[in-house]
């Protein structure tokens, strides 16, 4: 089946428009918020602590909404996680101390705890096993879309009103949340989730050592953007001079690579075995990101970013690919579980980063190499020792 075959399929069209949704009014907040936060007197270090926030938040509740979406059903869990966004996005716009801001990014946590999971296991559910790669990588083209208009968008709109900005931000999550309360079926329950509810935490406690590395391969992923994401903006202010305009239009520039190398790694997918493809990912996206520093013009920097995406863009969907095909117990639980290990990642790396740019740049960007390189060679090793995954 190919991608044009799974994109007719209605009720995969409608998660991944609620996905783009999500990610085009995530993406307008993404150049406003570092400044914003300077505004109310933020550090570095706070602003690494504003995006772990936003991780811890996620980490804690993940698993708790993966059991609710396999009880209450992925639909309803989507659609509160859609109105969270709501409630966060309003209060960055009326808010007036550092205090809100922290608010505001616990509730975003929250509202992406809900969110993620259930969207990865409708996914799962509307498609088989040999689809499955392809279609998570689908998912990400449809975040990443959101991400090539959002960001350009948001500043622009911050050149007019910031609050303003938050404020379409928050009626996008609203309009989000409706339509998928109208136009979203809940699916029926497969056969193989059947009769092992009582078996879940049993099978959580006693994870398989090659499992467990997958989920450490999220773990690693979600560090690497969690650095970036805490570090980004006032690097590239220091080094080329960017404001949240041309933060905003980078941002953009990383979405159309996301697309494009989505697009690529579903249909390296289809053809090729997942370890393969985190191996090449892991050390694309290792080189990239130390690439980023060196960088000495912004040709350059456009270059190491576009290595960067495209490991992300092979590994991303290859991890969630091969965790879906080992799952034995029913999959909202064990992809919340892996939602824990993203916002474990999403909440080290940027407290890890902020505190390292804070002694010197190179620390910061060294440091998450060589933590992405020891990783690849673990997972070499594992591999190469095991045979097969």
């Amino acid at each position: 089946m190919g991608l044009l075959d799974l994109l007719k399929q209605k009720d995969i069209l409608n998660v991944l428009f609620a996905v783009f949704m999500f990610s085009f009014g995530f993406g307008i907040i993404l150049p406003l918020l570092p400044f914003y936060s300077i505004s109310f007197g933020a550090k570095p270090f706070e602003l690494g602590l504003l995006t772990a926030t936003f991780a811890f938040m996620s980490l804690i509740l993940s698993p708790v909404f993966g059991r609710v979406s396999d009880s209450w059903g992925r639909k309803k869990v989507l659609a509160m996680g859609a109105f969270g966004f709501v409630i966060a996005y309003i209060i960055f716009a009326f808010a007036d101390s550092l205090f809100m801001l922290f608010a505001a990014r616990a509730i975003e946590g929250v509202a992406a705890a809900a969110m993620f999971p259930a969207a990865v296991s409708l996914l799962s559910d509307f498609s088989d096993e040999k689809s499955r790669g392809a279609v998570m990588s689908l998912m990400g083209m449809a975040f990443s879309l959101g991400f090539i208009l959002g960001p350009a968008f948001g500043g622009i709109a911050s050149s007019f009103s910031i609050q303003g900005a938050f404020l379409l931000a928050a009626l996008l999550a609203l309009s989000n949340s409706l339509m998928i309360f109208l136009f979203l079926k809940e699916p029926q329950e497969k056969e193989e989730s059947r009769g092992i509810a009582e078996k879940e935490m049993g099978f959580l406690a006693h994870i398989k050592s090659r499992t467990l590395l997958l989920f450490i391969a999220t773990f690693m992923l979600s560090f690497m953007i969690g650095s970036l994401e805490a570090t980004f903006a006032l690097f590239t202010s220091e080094k080329f001079g960017f404001g949240s305009g041309q933060v905003g239009l980078v941002f953009t520039y990383i979405g159309i690579l996301i697309f494009f190398g989505q697009l690529a790694s579903a249909k390296l997918l289809l053809k090729h075995r997942e370890t393969t493809l985190i191996k090449v990912g892991f050390l694309l996206n290792s080189t990239g990101f130390l690439g980023i520093f060196f960088a000495p013009d912004m040709i350059t920097l456009g270059l190491t970013l576009a290595l960067m995406v495209f490991g992300n863009a092979l590994c991303f969907p290859s991890v969630i690919s091969l965790i879906t095909k080992k799952a034995q117990a029913k999959r909202g639980t064990i992809l919340g579980l892996n939602s824990s290990f993203q916002s474990l990642g999403q909440l080290i790396g940027p407290i890890f980063s902020s505190f390292l740019f804070g002694i010197g740049h190179i620390f910061s960007f060294a440091g998450v190499w060589g933590a992405l390189i020891v990783f690849l060679i673990i997972f070499a090793g594992f591999e190469f020792m095991n045979k097969e995954f």
